[in-house]
């Protein structure tokens, strides 16, 4: 592979990646779950979002590691960048709800979901070398 399709297939990677996440996402909190609020949301629906918010931060760092042509990791890296540069203009801008450590939390968890996506297609590619000798 040439180093421009590898350096676009790494772009596509982490875009498509952080796209799916965040598609996921509003799957979970805004359809299945009606909207989520700190404010609004009683505790119940407030954990159900944060597990398939952390699920679907999984699935993202799964799939930006499933593309990239190598180093899932890094790919996960720059996600993770994606997600601290949304937060803090969101926060920045004043449009989120939530107290700023639940603001924090939630961005946390979501660096956190990333990198294990991208750990579980790190360990599945390496037990796959492994059986292969």
């Amino acid at each position: 592979m040439t180093r421009i399709l590898r350096a676009l297939r790494s772009v596509a990677a982490v875009l498509a990646g952080y796209v799916l996440m965040v598609v996921l996402i509003t799957l979970v909190q805004e359809t299945w779950l009606g909207g989520v609020s700190f404010q609004k949301s009683g505790a119940g629906v407030l954990v159900a979002a944060g597990a398939g918010t952390v699920l679907s931060a999984v699935a993202g760092g799964a799939f930006a590691a499933l593309v990239a042509p190598a180093r899932p990791h890094l790919h996960a890296l720059a996600m993770c960048v994606l997600v601290a540069v949304e937060t803090s203009y969101l926060v920045a801008t004043g449009r989120v709800g939530g107290p700023l450590w639940f603001d924090l939390a939630a961005a946390a968890s979501l660096v956190v979901g990333i990198l294990a996506g991208a750990s579980l297609v790190a360990l599945r590619r390496q037990r796959a070398k492994a059986l292969a000798r």
